[in-house]
């Protein structure tokens, strides 16, 4: 049997056993709304830690920043890190009061705290998301995997490899809800994990060790911070990376959604630390498999370096189970995206339109948009063969720019007292214009860019930070200018803390902040140390 055929014999096990284990687990909890979009609220911590990570580890992290990092070194590790961070700063400030309200959706907190108008914006802007990155993951994988079995990529092979991973995504999340996703996700994120630390041992093992890639690369490789004038990932970036990775910890759909299905605060507080914690592993599974590429391999294009490193290192068979792993990346991310874009359809969207909504046909029309989106990313994904810029640059600006606006109205909305409606949705409207203008042109135009928005004059990280405070003025002016908020508006955000005596009784070490304190240690080590 040749290599192809064994690797593509073990992806396919993979693939056929993970849809059956999602279906099983799932059909407990299909039948309700609470129980499709939420798991009827029953997951622990360390199931939403593992399913934070899973969702945030997409397949293109093992190509595109595997990619970067060939590039830009450790500091290609920033926005691990500080997304990371921000998860357990969103754990302390909007996680007890996400599930206090007990909403169903993310939205629906902008509601509460503004208009259902604000509400349905982040609806439309969440849609919008979904429609560039959903294709692009779905050519990502398929990407991958024509690369690793040496199949020609072509707008044919793009879509019929979208179809293949397609098919196992949507059975699963369309059938199962969050339940299926949350459950897949941990067994996806062990794969993961396994398959990567073995490429990465492997790698050292055939350079020498990590004494022989700092002798050989440099101490620039090894900086989380490089110098302003560096073009892949200067220090100036971090103020707009650590801007873009609060927005997503703090009202993303797809990355809190399971949070809203946790037992209890503590649970779901627990659980971002632990996602936390898990993000730390992005040095052994991306960082330094990008270091040993640059010694291995000396012209190659980076977004292939790992595909290549995974078809040299390992045997037919073990690299069937590194790409099954890939593919796991993928559904892991997807899985979510589907499942939030669905539950704010039926949850949000269809009530708002309808005065009696039916919940049965809310639950029907959620798996309908889930087929949907699956089934449109097919014949969208082959698009993405035209653009000029990298994975990772493509990934970053997408999940950024789109988020920024609502990102905006969640920290003013949680801080700002003042903030009102008007500011909200004049700067969710504004600021969904300029992402989507500046994604499509940076991309695929950008000769038609001003020349101070271009990447290879300013890092698109200087630029989401630089719209950032635009769209801050205009939410502060406007909502300054316009009537105050109504007090019913505001009291929902006052949080007392959870004062049940089981808390109190715990030992000091088994409690939420004790934890976070270690994660913040180690969090400032690293910036100290590199």
């Amino acid at each position: 049997m040749s290599r192809t055929a064994i690797d593509l014999s073990v992806v396919f096990i993979y693939l056929i056993a993970i849809t059956v284990i999602g279906i099983i687990v799932g059909k407990k909890h299909s039948k309700s709304n609470e129980g499709y979009f939420l798991g009827d609220r029953e997951f622990s911590w360390m199931l939403i830690g593992f399913s934070l990570f899973a969702t945030n580890i997409s397949i293109g992290f093992f190509t595109g920043w595997t990619g970067k990092a060939m590039t830009a070194g450790f500091a290609a590790m920033n926005p691990e890190l500080l997304g990371g961070f921000m998860l357990t700063v969103s754990a302390i400030i909007f996680i007890p009061i996400y599930i206090k309200t007990r909403i169903f959706t993310i939205p629906q907190f902008l509601e509460l705290r503004y208009n259902k108008t604000a509400k349905l914006l982040y609806g439309g802007i969440e849609v919008g998301r979904q429609i560039f990155g959903f294709p692009l993951g779905m050519f990502i994988a398929s990407s991958a995997i024509l690369g690793l079995f040496g199949f020609e990529i072509t707008v044919s092979s793009i879509m019929m490899a979208s179809f293949c991973i397609a098919c196992t995504v949507g059975i699963y999340t369309v059938l199962g809800g969050l339940t299926s996703v949350v459950f897949t996700d941990m067994i996806q994120v062990i794969i993961m994990l396994l398959a990567a630390v073995s490429i990465t041992a492997i790698g050292l093992i055939k350079v020498g060790g990590m004494t022989a890639l700092h002798s050989e690369l440099g101490p620039t490789h090894f900086e989380l911070l490089r110098p302003a004038s560096d073009l892949e990932f200067p220090w100036t970036a971090i103020p707009g990376q650590s801007l873009h990775s609060a927005f997503f910890a703090f009202c993303s759909i797809a990355i809190l959604q399971r949070a809203l299905g946790a037992k209890t605060v503590e649970d779901a507080q627990k659980g971002l630390l632990f996602a936390g914690f898990l993000k730390l592993f992005g040095f052994a599974l991306f960082i330094i498999p990008g270091l040993v590429a640059v010694q291995l391999y000396t012209d190659i294009n980076p977004d292939i370096a790992y595909v290549t490193m995974v078809r040299d290192f390992l045997a037919p068979g073990l690299s069937g189970i590194v790409l099954a792993a890939m593919v796991a990346a993928l559904m892991s991310s997807q899985d979510s995206g589907v499942n939030a874009t669905a539950s704010l359809i039926a949850m949000d969207v269809y009530p708002a339109f309808v005065k009696n909504p039916d919940p049965k046909f809310a639950l029907k029309l959620g798996k309908v948009v889930a087929a949907t989106i699956i089934s449109a990313s097919i014949l969208v994904a082959p698009v993405f063969l035209f653009t000029e810029q990298g994975i990772f640059n493509l990934i970053m600006k997408i999940a950024s720019f789109m988020i920024l606006p609502t990102g905006l109205c969640y920290i003013f909305g949680r801080f700002m007292p003042r903030a009102n409606s008007y500011g909200a949705v004049v700067t969710m409207v504004i600021g969904m214009c300029l992402g989507v203008y500046y994604i499509i042109f940076s991309n695929f135009f950008p000769q038609y860019l001003p020349f101070f928005m271009r990447d290879d004059y300013t890092h698109f990280y200087v630029v989401f930070f630089g719209m950032s405070v635009f769209l801050s003025i205009i939410l502060v002016v406007v909502s300054l200018l316009t009537p105050a908020p109504e007090a019913e508006k505001l009291a929902f955000l006052i949080h007392k803390g959870d004062r049940q005596k089981v808390k109190s009784e715990k030992p000091w070490y088994q409690k939420f902040y004790f934890w976070w304190c270690v994660y913040a240690f180690i969090f400032a080590a690293l910036y100290v140390i590199f």
